[in-house]
This record gives C-alpha cells, structure tokens and sequence, in this order.
C-alpha cells in the first residue's frame, strides 16, 4: 500500500513545476518616458509586472515624498508563447514633483522582488512667451554644427492651453539627409494659472553631405474647440494656421586624419564577444561559434560597418571558418537611435596546435568629445588538443586487444566493400549524365531575364538621381545595383569599390569623396554609368550559392 502513498505527491511536484519555473522568471520594472522636466510638468512612469504580481496592489506610498499621482491606469496582457501562457499587468502613472532638483523614483516591491531606482532631473518652471496666445509651436534641434552623417535630434513641439480638434502637421522632407521616426512623447506643463497639454513630435535626421543643412518651416492647422456643444457634436471656433522658422545647420566634413574605411560618428561604440566554447580547451573535431557585437549609440544599424572574417585576416589552414548570417537592427533610447550589427563566424579544428588571432580595432569619432577613439577586441588565442588514439596508449595494466599480425578480413567482407563502391561510382555517373543533358536542355530561367531587367532598371535609378544631383538618392541606387549585381549587400561604396575592378573602384571613390562634399560631383559621375554596365560578374557568385554544409566532408 505503501507504494501508491508517493505517487499523489509525485504529480502535485509535476502540475506545479510550470508554475515555479514561472516565478523564477518573473520580474518587476520600473521606467521613465522623460529623465530630465521641468517644474509643472509631468512625467509617466510604467510599472510591468509578470507572473502573478500585481503593480496595481504596490504600495506606492514612498512616491509620495517628492511626487504626486495626477492619474494612473492599468492594463493585463496574456499571450501563449511555445507552449506556455505568458501574463503581463501594466501600471501607468502620471507625476507631477514637488520640488527642484534631482529627484529619485524609489525602489517599489512587490513579491519579493523591487523595482531598480530611478534618478530624474527637475529644472525650473519654464518662461512661455507673454501675450494672449493660447497655442504655442515650433521646431528645435539639439545641435547646430555637426559632423555629415552624424545624428541631430530634430523636436516638434505643440503646446495648447486649450482644446483643438483636427490638429495636422505637414509633411517635410529635408534634402540630403535621411530621417527616422522616434516615439511621440506627451505631457502637461503648469504655468502661473494655466495648464498646458504639450506634444513633442521627434525624428533623428542624418544628414549625408557636408556643407549648410536646412530644415524647412513645418506647418501646423487646427481647429478651435468651443466650450458646450451643438447637435453635431462638440462646437468649432476659428481655425489656426502656425508655422515653425527654417532651422540652419552646419555640416561639417569627416576630419582629414581619419583612418578608418568607413566613417563613424557616434556617441559611444563598443565591440563584443562571445564563444559558444571556449576556444582555449578545443579538441580535433571539434567547433564553436565566435559571435561579435558592434553597438553605436547615435548611428542607425546601417552605419555600422561589416567585422572583416578571421579567415580572411589570417591564413591558419589547420582552423577552417564558415561565417554564419548577419544581422543589423537599431533600437530607440532617451537621446536618439542606437544600431547594433551581430556576425556570428564558426571555427572547426583540424588538427592539434596553438594559435593567435588577430586584434580588431574599429576607429570611430566621438562627436561628444570631437575627438578619435577606438573599439578593440584584443587577440585571441587558440589552442586544441590532439585525440589520444588507441595505439598510443601505453598504461601496462591494460591488455592490448588488437588481433595477431597475420589476421586478415575475410574474403567476402572484401568482395562487398567493393561492390558497393562499385554501384555508388555507376550511380554518380549516371547522375552526372543526367544534370548535364538537362542543364544543355532547359531553357534560360525566367529569373535571369527579371534580374537583367533590375540590373537595368538599377542603372536608370543611377542616371536619374545623377541628373537631379541628389546625393542620398544616388548613393541608394548604386547599392542597390552592388546588391544585383553581387548577390550581397554592401553597406558603403568604400565597401563596393574593395570587391569592384580598379576602374570602377576608382570611380566609387570619386563619387564618394564629391557626396562628403571633397569634390566635385559632375566630374566623379562622368562615365559611371559605362564603367558599370562594363564591370564583370563576381567569378565566385555560383559556387556559393550552391554551398550547403557547415562543414567540409
């Protein structure tokens, strides 16, 4: 009877093994829309939570020291991710401080678990312009002379003591430069008697040629909203037509004693790796993965230039390396764009040794501190162990197993071995054969004659924005021809012109140098597009389409 007393036991550990893995996952966040406002402004803090805990039920009495809660909402989010349903309770607070200063948001628990401190700086209430107005707008950047292809933060902001219906911002284009959305941020500001509903409309804009950058005026138009309303719904007053002033800018061109291939101008840049093994206790056979992470605060993912292969760096022929996929993203931080490049590359040991691979050094320039600095990996070192084979081992206690000298297979198992590379020889012919009377057979894929028209419809591209001088458009098209033509991306035309003819390379360069504004741009397009239509197709480009495996057989 004794034996079915565990089993009740044994289940209840298993039905409850989600929920504990669950907990053991769970965290408690705290974050901030704004760091840095103003007395009479407001800041919305969110509280998330996971499995089981409820921000809704934190004691948020330590807020009340140096905060005051205008407002708060929750929300609960379930979803089912491989297999297992996923829980998320928001909590979203509206704060006013009581005070100038640096102000903190304390740690909040809940569960055992505590939010991380946040530190937000209050500046003194703000001066609006004197007058009447009741609805303020205008466009702002945080610099006014930068580097070409570094980052401005350009700031559209509204402000509105009253209500608006129908508020349009118009469209904007700003040339020679790109633009990237970032998120709408929207708080309240108490002046004097009034209460101010503010909007900040941003975009990272990059702009790609050196010189004088001009932002347009942006428009804005809106309606009045009157207190009370009619039959049709709320009641409309007059309508208000506000622009914001041209912003000028100054660009300036890459330093003359920069050295690196592609220029970089960031807040901060990092270089990281990682080993799936570590690539000092390697053995014969074995693999491991070398991931590297390049990180630049202020550079779209984009920007970021490709991490040369350690094959291509070093000829080690006992290591082999097989890059793997690339990827390129960019998320958003407080203070504009952050870009995030990933190669994972993967070494396979081909025999025993000790070996060193090169340092990586990324140059970048510090728009913060206007001044060169690098992103290093130091050299890595490599060893691997040669396999003990069975006839090296020498312990004495052990008795050797091999057969006598004389002992030979059987006759029949030499007889089968050879008919069966006899058959496989037979069928490889065959197939041979076969690929080769198909392939003389087959018409031209209809792929060719689409890519030939998309090499072509590239070189029109090229003609066109040549003809309009626009830079970053011209500088798009013939990436985007490197892409059909190679069968890859490239991330600069520095990077195209490595890979092109010396021809075509040295025109590259020409229009590279005339779109940073080091040269004239008429000359450097001369007879680009003759180079081009003349430039030969990659010799190497089948035969790595057609490669499979990881690792060589």
């Amino acid at each position: 009877m004794n034996r079915f007393v565990g089993k009740p036991f044994v289940w209840a550990c298993l039905a409850t093994m989600p929920l504990w893995a669950s907990l053991s996952w769970a965290e408690l966040s705290a974050t901030a829309d704004r760091r840095t406002i103003a007395m009479g402004e407001t800041l919305r803090l969110t509280l998330l939570g996971d499995a089981g805990e409820q921000p809704a039920e934190i004691d948020l009495t330590p807020l009340n020291r140096d905060w005051e809660i205008l407002s708060r909402s929750s929300a609960t989010n379930a979803r089912f991710i491989n297999g297992q349903n996923q829980v998320t309770r928001t909590l979203e607070m509206e704060l006013a401080p009581l005070r100038e200063g640096t102000l903190t948001i304390p740690s909040l628990t809940a569960g055992g678990r505590s939010t991380t401190p946040l530190a937000i700086r209050v500046n003194p209430e703000p001066v609006v312009a004197p007058g009447d107005e009741l609805v303020l707008f205008d466009a702002s950047v945080d610099e006014r002379s930068v580097y070409v292809q570094s980052e401005i933060i350009l700031t559209v902001t509204l402000q509105q003591a009253i209500n608006l219906d129908g508020g349009e911002i118009s469209a904007f284009d700003i040339p020679d430069a790109v633009i990237e959305n970032l998120e709408r941020r929207s708080f309240q500001r108490r002046v004097g008697n009034r209460t101010w509903l503010v909007t900040e409309l941003r975009y990272a804009v990059y702009p790609q040629k050196s010189g004088s950058l001009t932002i347009p005026a942006i428009g804005f138009t809106a309606r009045e909203v009157q207190p009370g309303r009619s039959l049709l719904g709320a009641r409309l007053g007059r309508r208000l037509r506000m622009a914001s002033e041209p912003v000028e800018i100054n660009v300036k061109s890459v330093p003359t004693g920069f050295p690196g291939e592609v220029w970089l101008p960031a807040r901060a840049l990092t270089l990281e790796e990682n080993w799936s093994i570590d690539p000092q206790s390697l053995n014969v056979g074995d693999s491991t993965t070398r991931t590297l992470t390049l990180t630049g605060r202020g550079l779209q993912g984009s920007q970021l230039p490709p991490l040369s292969s350690v094959q291509g760096a070093v000829n080690i022929p006992e290591l082999r390396f097989y890059p793997d996929q690339e990827s390129i993203d960019q998320s958003e931080l407080t203070e504009g764009l952050q870009g995030r490049r990933v190669q994972s590359e993967a070494l396979v040991a081909r025999s025993g040794g000790t070996w060193t691979l090169p340092e990586i050094r990324v140059p970048w320039w510090n728009i913060e501190t206007d001044s060169l600095e690098f992103a290093t990996l130091p050299a890595r070192t490599v060893a691997v162990t040669a396999i003990q084979t069975a006839d090296q081992i020498t312990d004495p206690n052990i008795a050797p197993s091999a057969s006598p000298a004389g002992t030979t297979l059987p006759l029949w198992l030499w007889a089968v071995s050879a008919a069966g590379w006899l058959v496989s020889l037979a069928l490889g012919i065959l197939l041979w054969l076969s690929r080769r009377q198909t392939a003389g057979q087959s018409p031209t894929p209809a792929g060719g004659t689409a890519k030939s028209g998309s090499v072509r419809q590239a070189l029109v591209e090229i003609r066109k924005a040549a003809e309009q001088r626009d830079a970053a458009s011209l500088r798009r098209a013939i990436l985007q021809w490197a892409d059909l033509h190679h069968d890859r991306g490239f991330s600069s035309l520095e990077a195209l012109a490595r890979a092109s003819t010396e021809p075509l390379a040295t025109r590259l360069r020409a229009v590279d140098r005339s779109l940073y504004g080091d040269g004239e741009l008429a000359a450097a397009l001369d007879g680009l597009i003759d180079t081009l239509r003349e430039e030969p197709a990659p010799r190497n480009r089948s035969a790595g389409a057609n490669t499979l495996s990881l690792y060589p057989s």
